[in-house]
Protein backbone atom coordinates (compact mmCIF):
# COMPACT_ATOMS: atom_id res chain seq x y z
CA UNK A 1 0.00 0.00 0.00
CA UNK A 2 2.83 2.13 0.80
CA UNK A 3 4.40 1.81 -2.52
CA UNK A 4 1.38 2.69 -4.39
CA UNK A 5 0.82 6.41 -2.64
CA UNK A 6 4.36 6.90 -3.34
CA UNK A 7 3.59 6.22 -7.20
CA UNK A 8 0.40 8.23 -6.97
CA UNK A 9 2.89 11.28 -5.49
CA UNK A 10 5.71 10.91 -7.74
CA UNK A 11 3.02 10.95 -10.69
CA UNK A 12 1.57 14.16 -9.20
CA UNK A 13 4.91 16.04 -9.13
CA UNK A 14 6.23 15.00 -12.81
CA UNK A 15 2.63 16.34 -14.06
CA UNK A 16 3.52 19.84 -15.41
CA UNK A 17 1.63 22.62 -17.32
CA UNK A 18 2.45 23.21 -20.84
CA UNK A 19 0.20 26.13 -21.33
CA UNK A 20 -0.83 29.07 -18.81
CA UNK A 21 -4.02 28.36 -18.85
CA UNK A 22 -3.64 25.50 -17.39
CA UNK A 23 -2.69 26.73 -14.08
CA UNK A 24 -4.90 29.81 -14.90
CA UNK A 25 -8.18 30.58 -15.99
CA UNK A 26 -8.29 32.51 -19.49
CA UNK A 27 -11.03 34.94 -18.04
CA UNK A 28 -8.68 36.03 -15.03
CA UNK A 29 -5.40 36.46 -17.53
CA UNK A 30 -7.19 38.42 -19.47
CA UNK A 31 -9.22 40.84 -16.75
CA UNK A 32 -5.67 40.99 -15.55
CA UNK A 33 -4.03 42.36 -18.90
CA UNK A 34 -6.45 44.53 -19.26
CA UNK A 35 -6.00 46.16 -15.69
CA UNK A 36 -2.05 45.95 -16.39
CA UNK A 37 -2.06 47.81 -19.69
CA UNK A 38 -4.94 50.60 -18.83
CA UNK A 39 -3.35 51.45 -15.17
CA UNK A 40 0.44 51.85 -17.51
CA UNK A 41 -0.84 53.42 -20.65
CA UNK A 42 1.02 50.22 -22.27
CA UNK A 43 -1.06 48.30 -24.87
CA UNK A 44 -0.50 43.98 -24.20
CA UNK A 45 -0.77 41.27 -25.23
CA UNK A 46 -0.20 37.34 -24.22
CA UNK A 47 1.23 34.48 -26.19
CA UNK A 48 1.74 31.20 -26.06
CA UNK A 49 6.08 30.28 -26.66
CA UNK A 50 5.14 30.20 -30.25
CA UNK A 51 4.19 33.74 -30.60
CA UNK A 52 -0.18 32.45 -30.73
CA UNK A 53 -2.31 34.56 -28.74
CA UNK A 54 -3.80 33.48 -26.23
CA UNK A 55 -5.60 36.92 -24.97
CA UNK A 56 -6.94 39.88 -27.11
CA UNK A 57 -5.26 42.83 -27.37
CA UNK A 58 -5.50 45.12 -24.52
CA UNK A 59 -5.25 48.86 -25.24
CA UNK A 60 -3.68 48.51 -28.47
CA UNK A 61 -3.12 52.39 -30.36
CA UNK A 62 -5.04 52.71 -33.64
CA UNK A 63 -1.56 53.19 -35.17
CA UNK A 64 -0.65 49.59 -34.64
CA UNK A 65 -3.73 47.95 -34.97
CA UNK A 66 -5.44 49.98 -37.52
CA UNK A 67 -2.61 51.20 -39.86
CA UNK A 68 0.43 49.59 -39.37
CA UNK A 69 -0.68 45.45 -38.69
CA UNK A 70 -3.33 46.12 -41.56
CA UNK A 71 -0.03 46.48 -44.48
CA UNK A 72 1.06 43.31 -45.47
CA UNK A 73 4.56 44.25 -44.51
CA UNK A 74 3.72 46.50 -41.18
CA UNK A 75 2.35 43.09 -40.34
CA UNK A 76 5.34 40.70 -40.67
CA UNK A 77 7.41 43.15 -39.21
CA UNK A 78 4.90 43.24 -36.25
CA UNK A 79 5.71 39.77 -36.07
CA UNK A 80 9.06 39.44 -36.18
CA UNK A 81 9.68 41.73 -33.39
CA UNK A 82 6.76 40.41 -31.46
CA UNK A 83 9.17 37.13 -31.66
CA UNK A 84 12.32 38.77 -31.04
CA UNK A 85 10.50 40.16 -27.45
CA UNK A 86 8.94 37.23 -26.87
CA UNK A 87 12.01 35.10 -26.68
CA UNK A 88 12.36 32.81 -23.83
CA UNK A 89 14.31 35.29 -21.17
CA UNK A 90 14.24 33.89 -17.43
CA UNK A 91 16.83 36.62 -16.39
CA UNK A 92 14.13 39.61 -17.22
CA UNK A 93 12.34 41.40 -19.59
CA UNK A 94 13.54 42.35 -22.98
CA UNK A 95 12.50 46.21 -23.60
CA UNK A 96 13.89 47.73 -26.94
CA UNK A 97 12.13 49.97 -29.90
CA UNK A 98 10.10 47.23 -32.01
CA UNK A 99 11.23 46.50 -35.57
CA UNK A 100 8.26 47.71 -36.81
CA UNK A 101 7.60 51.39 -36.68
CA UNK A 102 10.24 51.98 -33.93
CA UNK A 103 8.27 52.51 -30.69
CA UNK A 104 9.06 50.78 -27.73
CA UNK A 105 7.62 47.20 -26.83
CA UNK A 106 9.35 45.07 -23.86
CA UNK A 107 8.12 41.20 -23.26
CA UNK A 108 8.54 39.12 -20.77
CA UNK A 109 8.75 35.70 -20.90
CA UNK A 110 6.61 33.34 -18.56
CA UNK A 111 7.96 30.29 -16.68
CA UNK A 112 6.87 27.97 -14.21
CA UNK A 113 9.23 24.97 -13.15
CA UNK A 114 11.66 26.19 -15.22
CA UNK A 115 9.36 25.80 -18.40
CA UNK A 116 8.11 28.97 -20.60
CA UNK A 117 5.09 28.84 -20.89
CA UNK A 118 3.99 31.81 -22.17
CA UNK A 119 4.98 35.81 -23.55
CA UNK A 120 3.50 38.65 -22.19
CA UNK A 121 3.96 41.49 -24.51
CA UNK A 122 3.26 45.33 -24.04
CA UNK A 123 4.31 48.63 -25.12
CA UNK A 124 3.47 50.49 -28.33
CA UNK A 125 4.70 53.88 -26.74
CA UNK A 126 7.02 56.79 -28.02
CA UNK A 127 9.42 58.40 -26.08
CA UNK A 128 9.83 62.15 -26.37
CA UNK A 129 13.37 61.91 -27.91
CA UNK A 130 12.15 59.98 -31.44
CA UNK A 131 11.73 62.08 -34.86
CA UNK A 132 8.23 62.27 -35.65
CA UNK A 133 10.03 61.93 -39.40
CA UNK A 134 11.37 58.55 -39.33
CA UNK A 135 8.01 57.93 -37.87
CA UNK A 136 6.53 59.03 -41.16
CA UNK A 137 9.59 57.67 -43.46
CA UNK A 138 8.21 54.22 -42.18
CA UNK A 139 4.94 54.72 -43.35
CA UNK A 140 5.92 55.09 -46.77
CA UNK A 141 7.93 51.68 -46.65
CA UNK A 142 4.66 49.72 -45.11
CA UNK A 143 2.53 51.46 -48.09
CA UNK A 144 0.24 53.24 -45.17
CA UNK A 145 -1.58 56.42 -45.37
CA UNK A 146 1.08 59.11 -44.25
CA UNK A 147 -1.63 61.44 -43.28
CA UNK A 148 -3.91 58.60 -41.26
CA UNK A 149 -0.40 57.42 -40.29
CA UNK A 150 0.74 60.96 -38.41
CA UNK A 151 -2.42 61.69 -36.94
CA UNK A 152 -2.59 57.48 -35.52
CA UNK A 153 0.94 58.90 -34.01
CA UNK A 154 -0.55 61.80 -32.32
CA UNK A 155 -2.26 59.40 -30.23
CA UNK A 156 0.45 57.33 -29.49
CA UNK A 157 1.20 57.83 -25.50
CA UNK A 158 4.23 59.01 -24.84
CA UNK A 159 6.41 57.72 -21.77
CA UNK A 160 10.33 58.10 -20.94
CA UNK A 161 12.42 54.95 -21.99
CA UNK A 162 13.67 55.02 -17.79
CA UNK A 163 9.86 54.98 -16.95
CA UNK A 164 8.58 51.85 -19.71
CA UNK A 165 12.13 49.78 -18.88
CA UNK A 166 10.23 49.80 -14.67
CA UNK A 167 7.23 49.16 -15.99
CA UNK A 168 8.55 46.03 -17.94
CA UNK A 169 10.74 44.85 -14.76
CA UNK A 170 7.97 45.27 -12.90
CA UNK A 171 5.58 42.79 -15.34
CA UNK A 172 8.16 40.14 -15.30
CA UNK A 173 8.06 39.83 -11.27
CA UNK A 174 4.64 39.95 -11.32
CA UNK A 175 4.10 37.73 -14.11
CA UNK A 176 6.36 34.91 -13.01
CA UNK A 177 5.11 35.31 -9.04
CA UNK A 178 1.63 34.81 -10.10
CA UNK A 179 2.56 31.75 -12.55
CA UNK A 180 4.44 29.84 -9.77
CA UNK A 181 2.29 30.63 -7.45
CA UNK A 182 -0.86 29.70 -9.28
CA UNK A 183 1.22 26.44 -10.26
CA UNK A 184 1.52 25.57 -6.66
CA UNK A 185 -2.13 25.81 -6.37
CA UNK A 186 -2.79 23.79 -9.02
CA UNK A 187 -0.73 20.98 -8.10
CA UNK A 188 -2.46 20.73 -4.86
Amino acid sequence: MKNSNHTKAESINAIQPTALTDVLDLADIQRFQDLFADVHGVASLITDPKGQPITQPSNFTSLCADIIRKTEKGCANCFQSDAILGRHNPEGAVAQPCLSAGLWDAGVSITVEGKHIANWLIGQVRNEEMDEELYLQYADIIGADKAAFKAALKEVPVMSETRFRKIADLLFILANELSEKAFRNWQL
